[in-house]
C-alpha cells in the first residue's frame, strides 16, 4: 500500500511540475508575441497571457473531467477496435494515473498560472 501511495505521490509531482511548466510556457509566449505585435504594449501582452492560460486551463478541466467520466466504461469488442488502448495503458504505467486525472490535475497548474497574471494584470493596470 505504501509503495503504491508512492508512485500515486510521484505521478502528482510529476504532471504538476510538466504542467507548471507548460503553463509557464505557453503564459510567456502569448505575452511575448502579443507585446510584439501590439506595439510593445505590456498590458495587452499581459491581457493576452491571462486569457489564454484561462482559456486553456478551463477547457484542460472539461476534458480531464470527460476523460475520468467515461474512463471505466467498457468499449464494443470486435476485431477492428481493440478492449483496451496501448496508449493509455503505456501512460498509466508510465505516470502512475490515468489521463483523465492527469489533465484534470495539470489543468490546476494552468489556472493558478492565469490567475496569477490576472491578479498583476488588474493590480499593474489600475
Amino acid at each position: 500500500m505504501q509503495e503504491k501511495s508512492q508512485n500515486w505521490t510521484r505521478g502528482v509531482v510529476k504532471v504538476l511540475t510538466v504542467g507548471g511548466a507548460a503553463a509557464l510556457g505557453l503564459a510567456a509566449v502569448a505575452f511575448v508575441f502579443a507585446l510584439v505585435s501590439h506595439g510593445l504594449d505590456w498590458k495587452t501582452g499581459l491581457d493576452w497571457a491571462r486569457k489564454l492560460t484561462l482559456l486553456v486551463g478551463a477547457l484542460m478541466l472539461i476534458t480531464g473531467g470527460c476523460g475520468l467520466l467515461v474512463s471505466g466504461r467498457d468499449r464494443p469488442s470486435g476485431t477492428m477496435t481493440p478492449h483496451e488502448d496501448d496508449t493509455f495503458r503505456m501512460f498509466w504505467h508510465e505516470i502512475g494515473m490515468p489521463w483523465g486525472a492527469a489533465v484534470s490535475l495539470a489543468s490546476v497548474d494552468f489556472l493558478v498560472v492565469g490567475t496569477l497574471v490576472d491578479l498583476l494584470y488588474f493590480s499593474v493596470a489600475g
